[in-house]
């Protein structure tokens, strides 16, 4: 009976695709992941006593790469449902909000380091915590 079971368990996973989207989801969240990252080191976000100069130099740059990132990250928080791990979604949406709190800050007049700094603190924190998370699941 158990054989027949797990038969038809993988039979409606293979005509439902429930592999694919998992691994689907999984591969784009690795990307999201590179974005940011890329991102962390285009702008020297996380060095050690940084001033943000790139970011100040940049400004007009660093908000159109924040904006694209948000939104990516923002689509990929449904997208996360299709990975087996209940804790994506909630740590992806945490980046998202982190994401749009430094976005609004670019976009301020009264930036400062202190703001800046702790908005890539928290974002940084987060992010962390997702690539924990993405590193526990695999591919099916």
């Amino acid at each position: 009976m158990s054989k027949l079971k797990s038969f038809l368990v993988a039979l409606v996973n293979w005509f439902t695709m429930k592999n694919a989207r998992h691994n689907r989801a999984l591969r784009d969240l690795l990307h999201l992941s590179k974005s940011i990252e890329d991102f962390f080191f285009k702008y020297h976000l996380l060095e050690d006593r940084s001033d943000f100069k790139a970011v100040f130099e940049n400004m007009g740059q660093v908000r159109i790469d924040a904006t694209e990132i948000a939104q990516l990250t923002g689509t990929r928080i449904r997208i996360a449902g299709y990975i087996e791990s209940k804790e994506l979604p909630p740590l992806v949406e945490e980046v998202y909000n982190d994401l749009e709190e430094l976005k609004r800050s670019l976009f301020t007049r009264t930036l400062s380091n202190k703001v800046l700094s702790q908005r890539v603190t928290k974002l940084d924190m987060a992010f962390e915590n997702l690539l924990g998370a993405i590193s526990d699941v695999n591919y099916k």
